[in-house]
């Protein structure tokens, strides 16, 4: 695998990608693999999450929709975000994070807490041990963020596509989170399904569909960066 790589980047480039992977890996080790991923849950219309990928709050709630098996829409909202932060200001009175909208059932919430049990209890699945840990877990959390040295907390200029792009790949998956980082600083709105399995990526926008994580990052930023 890792030769592979090498050979289809620089040299720099795949020790930039490992250091990346493994700062994901402890970020993964730290939440004691909280955000495993269920059995796809039959959700009717699908609910819609405003997050980010730096926030030790949001990553909770991520956990949560993980273990859960929701498909969300998850519209990333990083500091100095312009596309969706507005928005959260505008439905829920304050911009905090995470804030959800279920269509299914007209709940608007904010709360990472309130998030997960509220995913627990209508789609069901279990809360991670880590979030029964009361304040263990918050620290747990900003480690892991730390650890991960705040990526996906500021947003970078990019492209807006069209439609939402679509995701493939659990919470608690080192390379994964390597994605939604990515997704997130880009402000690129897209489709979770939190599944098993190598990171995918849909693009309805071009057509393409990407496999690996490191290929998808550079799909995003070829495709996206201005």
């Amino acid at each position: 695998m890792w030769h592979k790589l090498i050979r289809q980047t620089s040299i720099g480039d795949a020790i930039f990608y490992l250091f990346h992977l493994a700062t994901s890996v402890i970020a993964s080790a730290l939440r004691f693999g909280a955000g495993a991923p269920a059995a796809p849950a039959n959700v009717g219309a699908t609910p819609v999450l405003y997050e980010f990928e730096g926030c030790p709050f949001c990553r909770i709630a991520r956990e949560a929709v993980s273990e859960a098996g929701v498909a969300v829409l998850v519209r990333p909202c990083p500091k100095g975000g312009k596309r969706f932060r507005p928005e959260v200001v505008e439905l829920g009175g304050k911009a905090q994070f995470p804030y959800l909208i279920d269509p299914n059932t007209d709940k608007k919430m904010y709360e990472s807490a309130d998030i997960a049990r509220y995913l627990v209890k209508t789609y069901g699945g279990a809360r991670p041990f880590i979030q029964w840990t009361g304040p263990v877990n918050l620290v747990s959390s900003q480690f892991a963020m730390l650890a991960r040295l705040l990526a996906g907390t500021f947003r970078i200029r990019s492209r807006a596509p069209e439609k939402p792009l679509e995701f493939f790949g659990a919470e608690r998956d080192p390379r994964a989170r390597l994605v939604k980082e990515r997704l997130c600083a880009m402000e690129i709105e897209y489709l979770w399904r939190p599944v098993r399995g190598a990171p995918r990526l849909n693009d309805p926008n071009t057509g393409a569909s990407v496999a690996g994580a490191e290929g998808i990052r550079r799909y995003l930023k070829e495709t996206y960066r201005p």
